[in-house]
């Protein structure tokens, strides 16, 4: 990464705040060897991203010393890193024998692992793990509380210290706990059979912030939480806003889907030196044709058990490709205890039938390397294939995916990828697959190889951009970002707004007020698609009624000819697209469209129109302002076309606009298009006068308007949100809100 850029954004954002990051694995091993002590950095990109930003800011690592040398050079348990440059310290953690084994390769690994992926065969307790889980989570928060100061942000990664929040809760509430959870999190069903499944739940609520890699993990969470703790008085689970409190304490949960230095692989698989060791690696295992790669930890919930029994039907039911397709499978070992150990030897089994059925004299099917290996010649094996297979029966997110796409520089690969991944929910370009189904796994990988270079070039040029618009750095500052605001929010008090109702009407009555009310899932419930929603007619007409004596203002995401109709009301403000078009009660007065050139979206939306067309199931959704492009309904044997005529027919358009991928769409928007917040501010400034600024919203979108309106008003959330000063429980609450406004107002009678 950029470690100049990087170091101004983390320090920036910290603004002088004590950091801390917590994981079980530590960032450099010391190593006792014959030539004396050794230092390692064990290999992974978050590790690498950590030490970034530790080594940018300072601050203190606190981990596990697993380091045969790490006694010898700590000082106080602690030892000052990099050795090189030395920046911030590593707070070491001491484990007994036992307890490594127990906490560890015990409680963590043979339960909480297999749980989170659904292996429920795999999952095997002990009272002593579960005894010596609690006993190293004690001693992490111990560790962690000694080096923290007043208002320190701690962030805790991963399985391993479930029970670690909750402990720095109870002891200094006054800390910013936030955990990322990099595996999956399964739902109720599966989780109930933890039979710590309670104490792990209220551990985790001691976070003010949890992150998951998906939104499917973080609604897992809240049901498991609803189901298992639901009888508790005063839980309140927020599923709109994402948010639960327990015990007084609020805990927010959201998605940060994890991803890659994009930079660092690419540029590496454009080296000279992996040109050269591409034709070594060639001729060394004589692969011939067509070659296929697989890069997995030995574990289980990677399937490659499924994997290789695909490859072996493969080569049964697809004899042409006999001598002419080399598959090779890099196996990292891991955990080598049971179920691992025997789970090695199906593998290593599976691969020797393999190949004494199909090789030749020149030509081996399957080059099964059991090693890691390193960076470079990770990123060659990336390079010279022709596709990768990812076949998790359950995972997190498989960064294999993202990194293999990197590496594409002649986009000529193909990623065949498990519906079951995390990396499924964001990378619409691969062909998925189920790897249950043993006959349709063998017949994706024979597609993948007969596809036409132009449908996998359209494919991983797809794939490429979602890859590198949303990159390593993207995620850390995405987690840093929100982080940053649950700490600064962090000792305010949000209060139910009915408790505090009267005060704030006589208020507003002696001041004036400016009205600002979003639209969806405030005025209106949510609804499943977005042309159901429609205004109860007792809510336009206490709208209509309040607009009479104060100034009101709708904030909308729709289009403001969508939301125009939509509300019905005449003489107020409208704003639509968040803010990027406004109307103020006689023209439009504000409309960004303009200021990028309308006329450059309307082409390209025409154009879209013309090239796709044909294709069933793509979606043009002009939202004059900005524009969706969903190919959710597109059958799967259209997907090469569409993806090859989008990216040609936006290229042009790419300096113009900014064009981001998500779930099955694309879109459109000018750069730097406003947000609610600026519609907030610019009509505040036009219309608003000295009045009290009043804004009801009910989701993330809302939130910048929320902190427009700070100093000058007050905010009011559908759901418990941190940037808000009060909030509702329901939506349905929002029109008994306005009518007591109405009725502060003098205006209440004029409403039947």
């Amino acid at each position: 990464m950029e470690s100049e850029e990087f170091k101004e954004f983390v320090a920036g954002e910290l603004a002088g705040r004590d950091f801390i990051v917590v994981s079980s694995r530590e960032p450099y091993v010391h190593k006792k060897t014959s030539a004396g002590i050794k230092v390692e950095q064990p290999a992974g990109g978050l590790t690498s991203a950590m030490d970034d930003v530790l080594r940018a800011v300072g601050g203190t690592w606190v981990a596990w010393g697993s380091g045969s040398g790490d006694r010898a050079v700590s000082d106080r348990d602690r030892v000052v890193v990099p050795p090189d440059n030395p920046s911030y310290t590593l707070r070491r953690v001491w484990l007994t024998p036992r307890e490594a084994n127990n906490y560890y390769h015990g409680y963590s690994n043979r339960v909480l692992w297999p749980l989170s992926h659904m292996a429920l065969d795999k999952v095997y307790f002990r009272k002593r793990y579960w005894k010596d889980y609690t006993a190293v989570n004690g001693k992490f928060a111990r560790a962690i509380l000694e080096e923290a100061k007043p208002h320190s942000i701690v962030w805790l990664h991963d399985y391993h210290l479930c029970l670690v929040p909750s402990l720095l809760r109870d002891a200094a509430p006054e800390l910013t706990v936030a955990h990322f959870w990099h595996i999956p999190w399964p739902g109720w069903g599966v989780f109930r059979i933890c039979p710590q499944a309670r104490e792990i739940l209220t551990a985790m609520l001691g976070n003010d912030l949890i992150g998951f890699q998906t939104p499917l993990f973080a609604r897992n969470f809240m049901e498991c939480v609803q189901e298992c703790l639901g009888h508790i008085e005063g839980l309140e689970i927020d599923y709109r806003s994402g948010t639960v409190t327990y015990g007084g304490h609020t805990t927010r949960l959201k998605s940060f889907p994890i991803s890659i230095d994009y930079d660092r692989f690419a540029s590496a698989a454009t080296s000279p030196r992996t040109e050269t060791t591409i034709r070594k690696l060639r001729e060394k295992f004589k692969m011939a044709g067509h070659v296929g790669v697989g890069v997995d930890r030995l574990d289980y919930t990677k399937a490659l058990v499924q994997r290789l029994q695909a490859l072996e039907l493969f080569f049964e039911k697809y004899k042409r490709f006999r001598g002419n397709f080399t598959f090779v499978q890099i196996a990292v070992p891991t955990r080598l205890q049971e179920p691992y150990i025997s789970y090695k030897r199906a593998v290593e089994s599976l691969v020797n039938k393999i190949n004494r059925k199909y090789a030749t004299r020149d030509w081996m099917p399957v080059v099964y390397l059991d090693k890691k290996v390193d960076f470079n010649e990770l990123v060659v094996y990336y390079r010279i294939a022709d596709l990768a297979i990812i076949s998790s029966l359950y995972d997190g997110m498989n960064l294999v995916a993202k990194e293999f796409a990197a590496c594409q520089a002649d986009e000529k690969g193909t990623l065949i990828l498990s519906e079951f991944t995390g990396a499924a929910e964001e990378l619409g370009g691969a062909l998925f697959v189920n790897p249950y189904d043993i006959e349709g796994f063998a017949d994706r990988i024979k597609e993948a190889i007969v596809m036409d270079r132009e449908a996998r070039r359209a494919r991983m040029s797809v794939l490429r951009r979602q890859v590198r618009e949303y990159d390593l750095k993207s995620w850390i500052k995405d987690i840093f970002s929100e982080m940053i605001r649950v700490a600064t929010v962090k000792g305010l008090k949000h209060f139910y707004i009915f408790d505090r109702l009267d005060e704030v009407k006589k208020e507003l009555v002696e001041k004036g007020a400016f009205l600002f009310l979003d639209f969806d899932g405030t005025l209106t419930p949510i609804v499943e698609t977005p042309e159901m929603a429609t205004i109860h007619e007792h809510v336009r007409e206490l709208v209509s009624a309040l607009a009479r004596v104060v100034p009101v203002a709708i904030v909308s995401g729709r289009s403001l000819k969508d939301v125009m109709a939509k509300v019905g009301v005449e003489g107020i403000i409208y704003a639509g697209n968040h803010g990027a078009e406004i109307w103020d009660g006689e023209k439009t007065a504000v409309s960004q469209h303009l200021s990028v050139d309308s006329y450059l979206l309307k082409e390209c939306l025409a154009r879209l129109t013309e090239e796709l067309g044909h294709i069933e199931g793509v979606i043009v959704e002009d939202k004059w302002v900005t524009a969706s492009i969903h190919f959710r309904n597109v059958p799967e044997d259209k997907l090469e076309e569409f993806f090859s005529l989008f990216s040609k027919t936006t290229e042009p358009y790419e300096k113009s606009f900014r064009i981001t991928s998500g779930k099955k769409v694309f879109e459109i928007r000018p750069l730097d298009v406003w947000n609610k917040g600026d519609a907030v501010n610019w009509i505040a400034a036009e219309k608003g006068g000295d009045r009290t600024l009043v804004y009801v919203g009910d989701d993330t979108t809302d939130e910048d308007a929320y902190r427009a309106v700070k100093g000058r008003g007050i905010s009011i959330s559908v759901g418990q949100n941190p940037e808000a000063d009060y909030y509702l429980k329901a939506q349905e609450e929002v029109p008994r809100l306005l009518k007591e406004l109405a009725e502060a107002f003098g205006v209440c009678g004029e409403v039947e």
